[in-house]
Protein backbone atom coordinates (compact mmCIF):
# COMPACT_ATOMS: atom_id res chain seq x y z
CA UNK A 1 0.00 0.00 0.00
CA UNK A 2 1.50 3.19 -1.15
CA UNK A 3 -0.96 6.20 0.54
CA UNK A 4 0.98 8.95 1.98
CA UNK A 5 -0.22 10.79 4.74
CA UNK A 6 -0.83 14.81 4.13
CA UNK A 7 2.08 15.91 5.85
CA UNK A 8 4.13 13.61 3.71
CA UNK A 9 3.50 16.12 0.44
CA UNK A 10 4.90 19.22 -0.57
CA UNK A 11 2.67 22.24 0.28
CA UNK A 12 3.13 23.58 -2.65
CA UNK A 13 2.26 21.00 -5.57
CA UNK A 14 1.16 18.09 -3.56
CA UNK A 15 3.52 15.79 -4.67
CA UNK A 16 5.69 13.28 -2.81
CA UNK A 17 7.98 14.79 -0.80
CA UNK A 18 10.56 11.83 -1.33
CA UNK A 19 9.36 12.06 -5.58
CA UNK A 20 10.67 15.05 -6.54
CA UNK A 21 13.09 17.86 -5.82
CA UNK A 22 13.09 21.49 -4.38
CA UNK A 23 11.19 23.66 -6.11
CA UNK A 24 13.51 24.72 -8.70
CA UNK A 25 17.34 25.04 -7.07
CA UNK A 26 20.72 27.14 -7.79
CA UNK A 27 24.00 24.93 -8.93
CA UNK A 28 24.91 25.41 -5.11
CA UNK A 29 21.74 23.46 -3.75
CA UNK A 30 20.53 26.43 -2.12
CA UNK A 31 16.23 26.57 -2.53
CA UNK A 32 15.31 29.30 -5.58
CA UNK A 33 12.11 31.13 -5.32
CA UNK A 34 9.80 29.69 -7.67
CA UNK A 35 7.85 32.49 -9.50
CA UNK A 36 7.10 35.28 -11.75
CA UNK A 37 7.02 38.61 -12.34
CA UNK A 38 3.16 39.42 -13.52
CA UNK A 39 1.85 42.68 -15.00
CA UNK A 40 -1.88 43.87 -14.05
CA UNK A 41 -4.07 46.63 -14.71
CA UNK A 42 -6.37 48.16 -11.95
CA UNK A 43 -9.60 47.28 -13.56
CA UNK A 44 -11.94 49.07 -10.70
CA UNK A 45 -12.16 51.09 -7.91
CA UNK A 46 -14.96 49.76 -5.38
CA UNK A 47 -14.55 51.64 -1.97
CA UNK A 48 -12.06 50.81 -0.33
CA UNK A 49 -11.86 47.32 -3.19
CA UNK A 50 -9.20 47.71 -6.11
CA UNK A 51 -10.05 44.98 -8.62
CA UNK A 52 -7.61 43.93 -10.58
CA UNK A 53 -6.38 41.76 -13.56
CA UNK A 54 -3.85 40.36 -15.17
CA UNK A 55 -2.85 42.46 -18.60
CA UNK A 56 -1.85 38.90 -20.39
CA UNK A 57 -5.01 37.11 -19.07
CA UNK A 58 -7.80 39.19 -18.18
CA UNK A 59 -9.50 35.70 -16.58
CA UNK A 60 -6.77 36.33 -14.27
CA UNK A 61 -8.68 39.05 -12.11
CA UNK A 62 -8.57 39.75 -8.36
CA UNK A 63 -9.15 42.33 -5.31
CA UNK A 64 -7.36 43.91 -2.81
CA UNK A 65 -7.05 47.05 -0.80
CA UNK A 66 -7.15 50.09 -2.40
CA UNK A 67 -4.92 52.13 0.41
CA UNK A 68 -2.46 49.29 0.70
CA UNK A 69 -1.98 48.90 -3.48
CA UNK A 70 -1.89 52.68 -3.88
CA UNK A 71 0.85 52.70 -0.78
CA UNK A 72 2.59 50.07 -2.18
CA UNK A 73 3.18 51.49 -5.36
CA UNK A 74 3.15 54.80 -3.78
CA UNK A 75 0.73 56.57 -5.61
CA UNK A 76 -2.58 58.44 -4.79
CA UNK A 77 -4.96 56.28 -3.91
CA UNK A 78 -7.27 58.55 -6.81
CA UNK A 79 -4.65 57.41 -9.44
CA UNK A 80 -4.98 53.66 -9.27
CA UNK A 81 -8.10 53.22 -12.11
CA UNK A 82 -6.62 52.15 -15.07
CA UNK A 83 -3.16 52.17 -13.58
CA UNK A 84 -0.54 49.46 -14.50
CA UNK A 85 1.86 48.09 -12.49
CA UNK A 86 3.53 44.73 -11.82
CA UNK A 87 4.80 42.50 -8.93
CA UNK A 88 6.41 39.10 -8.27
CA UNK A 89 3.96 36.50 -7.57
CA UNK A 90 4.92 33.53 -6.22
CA UNK A 91 3.11 30.30 -5.00
CA UNK A 92 2.72 29.55 -1.41
CA UNK A 93 0.71 26.87 0.57
CA UNK A 94 -2.60 28.41 0.97
CA UNK A 95 -2.46 30.81 -2.51
CA UNK A 96 -0.17 33.40 -3.93
CA UNK A 97 2.58 36.02 -2.11
CA UNK A 98 2.78 39.16 -4.35
CA UNK A 99 6.00 41.60 -3.25
CA UNK A 100 7.95 43.69 -5.53
CA UNK A 101 5.33 46.02 -6.36
CA UNK A 102 6.51 48.65 -9.22
CA UNK A 103 4.88 50.77 -11.62
CA UNK A 104 4.69 49.65 -15.13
Amino acid sequence: MDTLREDERCGICGQPLNAHDTHQQHDDGQSARKGKRVTYVVVEVRGAIALYQAVDDPTEASKTGAAGLAEQLGIHLSDLPGRRYSCWVEPAEYGVIQSDFKLA
